[in-house]
């Protein structure tokens, strides 16, 4: 009885203080002006002041929010891509996010078919969406969550090795080395090296997660079989002497290079034992256990990988899913922040991963005793779970935000095992708000994120 009302009293006391979890946003920067973000961006206690010094000894200098490693600096977003917004790119994304829930009218079906055969306006969507991409992450995981930190990593860039790989193919097609010879020992070899210095890329970025810190971290990004076709293709071409190459060969070396990179990419995690990693799945519609994607496949104790819902019952059409996925989340038309205090609807798996790291924020403030693997147990354990995701993501199920926080607060005085068991039974699933209904696409939809 002693020991139960001093478990108690911790709990009251821990309850009582405030804590804000740290979530850093691995994309491609974040508008930290933004209103939606005001009061929640993380500030280095140190390294405080622009005065191009390193005041915390850390290699940064003036990291006063985050990192830019795309350009070696602390500048977090370039504004200069606002222009790319406009009347046409907004109505584009807000009709997409009517088609993914099967609400578009003929009219705007119709003038979306027009407009992804305008090469032009395709290409500015995609450079815009990348532009916004990192703001409207961010707002995701801070939504609902007065507490959180928002820590910005601009996304990384990488040594690109494909000029040696084609200088080494042309050097073994000179030599007329047999075309297996030059697939297994140069092409496989230098894919192999690409993705370890994507890996040495990814470890860095790791260290400066941990060095700060970070509870959570969210990285909407990743490769999938579509990018790796895209790297391998051209490289093949040269054995073939311009021919089109093999189906079966591009993806055996796809499946390779994104195997060598799921294994070098863990350094993210590994350097950073002691934050949540939340990947986003991928938007191929495919199954990561067959086609990997990488970080999304990276299975550690402290990272999480996230499909997306269309609501309670469905997985979006673009979803990557498969047992290497562990949970779903809402993805599809989410109403986000984009840069200069404007909003837009947008759809992905890169939606679904802040919503995780959000709910991994708010359950952490619950109970700040919590490792990264126990966020990870508890968001798992307390999903909805429904017959549809069987066989389709690992957990079963999509998150349920209330029955993980009540998971997370009876884990004050009670075992995981029993919060999450007392959880289940206090908790109800999260109804369904009507039959959705999806509409069939002619087209390949583009910029889902």
């Amino acid at each position: 009885m002693k020991v139960k009302a001093c478990a108690l009293l911790t709990a009251m006391l821990a309850s009582s203080v405030s804590f804000g979890s740290t979530i850093a946003i691995i994309d491609s920067g974040v508008d930290i002006q933004h209103e939606a973000l005001a009061g929640k961006i993380w500030t280095n206690s140190i390294d405080n002041t622009i005065n191009r010094r390193d005041d915390d000894k850390n290699g940064y200098k003036d990291d006063i929010n985050g990192w830019n490693f795309f350009g070696n600096n602390a500048r977090l977003i370039n504004y200069k891509h606002n222009d790319l917004f406009n009347d046409d790119v907004e109505r584009f994304f807000r009709i997409q996010g009517d088609l993914l829930q099967g609400t578009a009218s003929e009219e705007d079906l119709n003038w979306v078919k027009e407009m992804v055969q305008d090469q032009e306006f395709v290409g500015s969507l995609n450079k815009f969406g990348a532009y916004v991409h990192g703001t409207h992450v961010a707002a995701i995981a801070a939504k609902g969550n007065d507490l959180a930190e928002i820590l910005t990593v601009r996304l990384i860039p990488v040594e690109n090795p494909l000029q040696e790989i084609r200088k080494n193919v042309i050097s073994a097609m000179k030599e007329n080395k047999p075309l297996n010879n030059i697939v297994k020992t140069v092409i496989k070899a230098g894919l192999s090296k690409l993705a370890e210095s994507q890996g040495l890329s990814f470890g860095t970025v790791g260290s400066y997660v941990h060095g700060h810190k970070m509870d959570i971290a969210n990285a909407s990004l990743g490769t999938g079989m579509m990018q790796a076709r895209m790297i391998i293709t051209p490289i093949v071409k040269l054995i073939s002497r311009g021919e089109e190459p093999s189906a079966e060969l591009i993806e055996e070396l796809a499946i390779h290079f994104l195997n060598e990179s799921v294994k070098s990419q863990g350094d993210i995690a590994r350097n950073a034992p002691e934050t949540l990693f939340v990947f986003a799945a991928g938007n191929d519609g495919s199954n990561n256990d067959i086609y990997p994607v990488s970080p999304a496949n990276i299975k550690l104790a402290n990272t999480i990988s996230v499909g997306a819902s269309l609501g309670r019952t469905q997985i979006a059409r673009f979803s990557n899913f498969g047992m290497k996925v562990d949970v779903l989340a809402p993805g599809v038309a989410i109403e986000s922040a984009i840069p200069n205090d404007l909003y837009l609807p947008l759809s992905g798996t890169s939606q679904a991963s802040p919503y995780v790291a959000g709910l991994a924020a708010k359950v952490l403030d619950e109970n700040p005793s919590l490792n990264a693997a126990e966020l990870r147990t508890i968001i798992m354990e307390t999903v909805d779970v429904k017959a549809e995701f069987k066989d389709k993501v690992k957990s079963s199920g999509i998150v349920n935000t209330d029955r993980a926080l009540f998971a997370a607060k009876a884990s004050l005085t009670s075992s995981l095992i029993e919060a999450i068991a007392e959880s289940r039974n206090i908790v109800a699933d999260i109804a369904e708000e009507g039959q959705i209904k999806t509409q069939n696409l002619s087209f390949k939809m583009p910029a889902l994120f």
